[in-house]
């Protein structure tokens, strides 16, 4: 298994915003893809997994920007296996723009699951070898997003129902998806005047083709939260996105 992984990322029109910034839901993708080609690299395609029954499952996202990646950038994706800790997997990100600078950095925390049973897996029923990078992990699992309990202002609940576009292979919201489910659900404003300098998703339970998540969302300060809870008002996923003012505004 290569130790850290490496390729290009080049954003299409497709895969970017009207300021013509790459959609953070574009960045997640790349990152799943260049973990997808790194365990294939290993010999551990998705298509392997699936057929004993498992499935690598998204527990947390962290991404932390230097700077908004933008439309046409050629840019460079590393990514490593940082080992397992508990029932927690960590993989790292870094990406980096053609002056070889840090655009931005991530840390994900997964799980393997029986699908059939629906049931987390402890690192020792992974079936395959997956050697750990010699490369240590930028910080470790990351922290769960919560919700602040006080001084913040929520939107009525709002109802978003899974479409067939959401929906990956493994029968569920894919992960990227819930990024864009976020920035639709900020106002005009928000998005012309400010861009990410950080955001975090934790999944708390995956959502299926036709399910109902109920959302609410609301801003305190420079940080805007939003959570999706099924129609009993137990969490799906929840967010945070931390904004800066940018220093052009598009009309």
């Amino acid at each position: 298994m290569q130790d850290v992984w490496t390729e290009p990322f080049v954003a299409t029109v497709t895969e970017s915003d009207f300021a013509g910034r790459i959609r953070p839901s574009a960045t997640l993708a790349a990152m799943q893809n260049a973990a997808d080609r790194h365990l294939e690299n290993a010999g551990v395609p998705v298509a392997r997994l699936l057929e004993r029954g498992l499935a690598w499952v998204l527990m947390t996202t962290q991404v932390k920007l230097e700077r908004m990646p933008r439309l046409g950038e050629t840019l460079t994706l590393e990514t490593w296996s940082s080992g397992a800790s508990g029932v927690l997997w960590t993989r790292d990100y870094r990406l980096f723009g053609t002056d070889d600078l840090e655009v931005m950095r991530a840390s994900t925390a997964w799980t393997l699951v029986d699908i059939h049973k629906r049931r987390i897996l402890r690192p020792s029923a992974f079936p395959f070898p997956l050697p750990v990078s010699s490369r240590p992990s930028l910080s470790g699992p990351p922290e769960k997003a919560s919700m602040p309990d006080k001084g913040i202002e929520w939107s009525e609940p709002m109802t978003y129902t899974v479409p067939y576009s959401a929906v990956d292979c493994y029968g569920h919201m894919n992960n990227a998806r819930y990024a864009d489910l976020c920035t639709d659900l900020m106002n005009p404003e928000q998005l012309r005047n400010f861009d990410l300098a950080a955001f975090r998703i934790t999944y708390n339970q995956e959502a299926a083709l036709g399910d109902n998540i109920q959302l609410r969302c609301g801003q305190q300060g420079s940080e805007w939260f939003v959570f999706g809870e099924t129609e009993t008002g137990r969490k799906r996923f929840e967010a945070v996105w931390s904004l800066k003012p940018k220093t052009k505004v598009f009309k």
